[in-house]
């Protein structure tokens, strides 16, 4: 058997899991993937499927997988579980280990199948990006994409927040038009070459709180320090997906929200957020915290939610100084004033997620932004 850069895509029939890539090695030892899951029911089922990455082909290579019918009382055969190809064939074994827990009086009042972490990042530097999209063949663009717990019990199904329909841009793309159809295709292909799973160019690890958060995400690797910097983001059912915005505060281009949703019609939560220093741009050596809002024009969050956004971020990241305010906000825009500010003395060469968007759309709408 060759070498093979295989990762395993465990998929309950309302949640799954992807893990990292294992290079170079036909046989593969996830000795470090965890993957919590709260109120499980009796009867669910666990597919578990692998396939070998190439960062040079279209598709990945399916190796084969398996199917855990019970659960609940899964135990695990001595030799592992048989791992069966499309044709029917033997590919191999797999050692899976599962350990289940009685149901506490907390547990039985979440939605089934909730994801209770570990809270995992992935970075993807995409170097094609310059090349797809003219701007400049040697820059790197990244997108950040974090796992996040509970997030059913923060925003529930039922509050889902669906494209809005009084935006020209949204019914654009999710009108039902073969413009829109076409839309979708080009926002599909753009947000899997943003967060498409590569053997190279990316990263990933742990996020266990706030502090975490800032070295591992927000500090600039070279430099070591926090620059002033807007980003557009999405939270969808298990992740918070975000990208730098760039200095562009208003722009003329279709959603960059459905981008990063892969073309949803609806997200958990979708705005902008922002880094600044605690006590004042003079004292960038101080305290920092995140500055969220709910502008986004394609889903038009409720202002009343942003509450639940604060309270998730703090369940997720311990001790995060999280600031939110309605898009209306005087206060807002009086912060992004002062962020726009600190960006002229910064020189940004990576292209923002506004060019992307002009760039990626088959057709420029001439609306307003996401923000109004």
């Amino acid at each position: 058997m060759s070498n093979r850069n295989t990762y395993v895509d465990r998929h309950f029939y309302s949640i799954n899991f992807r893990s990292t890539i294992l290079s170079n090695t036909s046989t593969p030892q996830w000795d470090d993937e965890e993957w919590i899951v709260r109120n499980v029911p009796r009867d669910a089922k666990l597919v578990v499927k692998l396939y070998d990455k190439d960062d040079e082909q279209l598709a990945d290579d399916y190796i084969g997988r398996f199917l855990i019918r019970d659960l609940i009382n899964y135990n695990p055969p001595l030799k592992g579980d048989k791992i069966i190809g499309a044709l029917g064939q033997y590919n191999g074994r797999f050692h899976l280990s599962i350990q289940t827990m009685r149901l506490t009086e907390e547990t039985k009042l979440l939605p089934h199948y909730t994801f209770d972490g570990p809270c995992r990042y992935f970075r993807h530097d995409s170097l094609a990006i310059g090349r797809l999209t003219m701007l400049n063949a040697d820059c790197v663009y990244s997108t950040w994409k974090i796992q996040m717990k509970r997030i059913s019990v923060f925003f529930p199904p039922y509050e889902r927040q669906h494209w809005n329909r009084q935006y020209q841009a949204a019914r654009t793309i999710f009108g039902g038009s073969p413009l829109s159809l076409a839309s979708q295709s080009t926002i599909k292909f753009a947000h899997k070459v943003l967060y498409g799973r590569t053997l190279k160019h990316n990263e990933n690890g742990r996020v266990n709180n706030a502090n975490d958060l800032w070295k591992f995400i927000f500090t600039d690797k070279i430099t070591q320090q926090i620059k002033p910097c807007l980003y557009t983001y999405v939270i969808d059912n298990n992740t918070w997906r975000f990208s730098e915005t760039g200095q562009q505060f208003f722009t003329d281009f279709a959603s960059k929200h459905a981008l990063l949703a892969n073309g949803s019609e609806s997200v958990r939560f979708a705005g902008e957020f922002h880094r600044r220093p605690k006590h004042g741009w003079n004292r960038c050596d101080d305290e920092w915290e995140l500055v969220f809002d709910n502008g986004s024009g394609t889903y038009a969050p409720t202002a009343d939610l942003l509450e639940n956004l604060k309270e998730l971020l703090l369940y997720n990241f311990p001790g995060l100084n999280v600031v939110t305010y309605d898009y209306k906000d005087p206060k807002l825009k009086e912060s992004i004033e002062q962020l726009k500010s600190e960006m002229k003395k910064e020189k940004h060469i990576t292209p923002t997620l506004d060019q992307l968007v002009s760039h990626f759309q088959p057709l420029a709408l001439n609306e307003r932004d996401d923000n109004v």
